[in-house]
């Protein structure tokens, strides 16, 4: 996956987020995971922030 390091090891985070933004999400997201969708959008968002 591009930004990822292959040597990053994970931590598991647990978050609350409200129903209305999960729904939002899952129309969204398609076929792909939750978190690996959270985990994209948050990377990107990351990568915008940097510039």
């Amino acid at each position: 996956m591009a930004g990822t390091n292959r040597i990053d090891k994970t931590e598991k985070v647990g978050i609350t987020l409200p129903i209305s933004l999960l729904e939002q999400t899952d129309k969204v997201r398609g076929d792909i995971p939750r978190s690996t969708f959270i985990r994209r959008a948050l990377q990107q968002f990351l990568r915008k922030e940097g510039k």
